[in-house]
């Protein structure tokens, strides 16, 4: 049986320290310490992929080197770089520019002790502090909004007889319109009082308007209307201001103000219980007798109509109706007849002649009573009248 070589021994390379250059050396590896920046080339390390060619050694180099010149390789042939697969457009890998990019940063901070890793936690690092940051300001200005918002809203409380429906959450409206909700509702014997918050100081509610609970909707949902009434108020204050009062044109902060119950399912369903009992007062067999009543004079009626119907009055009546037909037919033809134009014109001419009679009358007896209107004459013809009468 035939034996194999036995493996030349490998070189034992002891301990050194180079204290001008700071590298340390033992068994076959180097170690460069982190002192000074040095790119060593006498040193040499054994290759142990060809073990049966003997120890072969080949120059260190160091790590900036081979970063600087893998970089360069990875600019001069970006396609190999990116694992041999070319890109689409033109050959050229459309990332390229922004992995050159991060190299660059990388570098610096690879030479000055941070690696891969550290960039990484950094950055993991800076993106939670930036958030926690950016939640910090979001909750500010929330805060900030809310507190602007709280200063600028006011109360108020409006009295109702009934509540109809009236809880916490309430929306308050002005022409449809919300402007508010009910925060808080006192009950007592004599009425309700909702209190309101008004979202807005520039909303404003004129002393004049008519307050309504309504109940509107499929849901009969219940709301708050203010409806506000001619004339219009143009106040000089806001509802926060001091003088808000002695103005006393609006509705002011923390005031009262009464309301009055709208649209009410509640009062609905009151009407139609209280028309059903009053109709069981009435009573439904009275009205049973009633339509009996009607039935009997029906039938009592219906005889007469059948003796109208077979007699002679029907034929009467048509005919009396033919002949004020036939008569106004004939007036008809009359008035075509005589109202001609030539009648027409001697119509005329007959008024203008009696009107030229009626004058001449007029101014002969205006003559005659100026004649007799002498007391001499009246005597000469009454002694004349006298004579005539004694001879006759």
């Amino acid at each position: 049986m035939r034996r194999l070589p036995a493996a030349p021994p490998r070189p034992v390379l002891h301990p050194h320290v180079s204290p001008a250059l700071g590298v340390l050396q033992q068994h076959g590896r180097v170690a460069m310490a982190r002192t000074i920046p040095v790119v060593c080339y006498s040193y040499l390390l054994p290759n142990r992929r060809t073990p049966s060619q003997g120890a072969k050694f080949e120059p260190l180099r160091s790590r900036s080197t081979g970063r600087d010149r893998g970089s360069a390789m990875a600019r001069a042939n970006p396609v190999a770089a990116s694992g041999g697969e070319a890109s689409p457009d033109g050959g050229r890998n459309p990332f390229a520019p922004l992995v050159e990019l991060w190299r660059r940063t990388v570098q610096p901070l690879g030479d000055y002790g941070f690696g891969k890793r550290s960039v990484w936690e950094g950055g993991v690092g800076l993106f939670m502090v930036s958030g926690a940051a950016l939640l910090a300001l979001a909750l500010a200005w929330l805060r900030g909004f809310q507190l602007r918002s709280r200063f600028r809203k006011y109360s108020a409380v409006f009295e109702f007889s009934q509540a109809c429906g009236i809880c916490v959450g309430t929306p308050l409206r002005i022409r449809g319109v919300t402007v508010g909700s009910v925060v808080r509702v006192d009950s007592s014997l004599r009425s309700i009082d909702a209190y309101v918050e008004v979202e807005d100081d520039k909303i404003i509610v004129p002393r004049n308007s008519l307050v309504e609970v309504n109940q509107s909707g499929l849901l009969m949902e219940t709301m708050i209307d203010i409806t506000p009434k001619d004339p219009l108020p143009t106040p000089s204050v806001g509802p926060l201001d001091t003088d808000c009062s002695k103005e006393g044109l609006i509705l002011c902060d923390k005031e009262r103000m009464k309301g009055q119950q709208g649209v009410s399912l509640d009062a609905m369903v009151g009407i139609f219980t209280r028309l059903g009992r009053d109709m069981e007062e009435i009573g439904v067999h009275k009205s049973f007798k009633l339509a009996e009543k009607i039935e009997a004079l029906a039938e009592e009626v219906q005889p007469l109509v059948s003796e109208v119907r077979d007699s002679d009055l029907v034929k009467d009546v048509e005919t009396i109706a033919k002949g004020l037909a036939d008569a106004s037919g004939d007036l008809r033809r009359l008035k075509s007849s005589m109202l001609t134009p030539e009648n027409s014109d001697l119509i005329k001419q007959s008024i203008f002649t009696l009107i030229f009679t009626l004058k001449n009358i007029e101014s002969i007896s205006s003559d005659i009573s100026g004649f007799t209107g002498d007391e001499a004459t009246r005597r000469n013809i009454k002694l004349l009248i006298k004579s005539l009468s004694r001879l006759l």
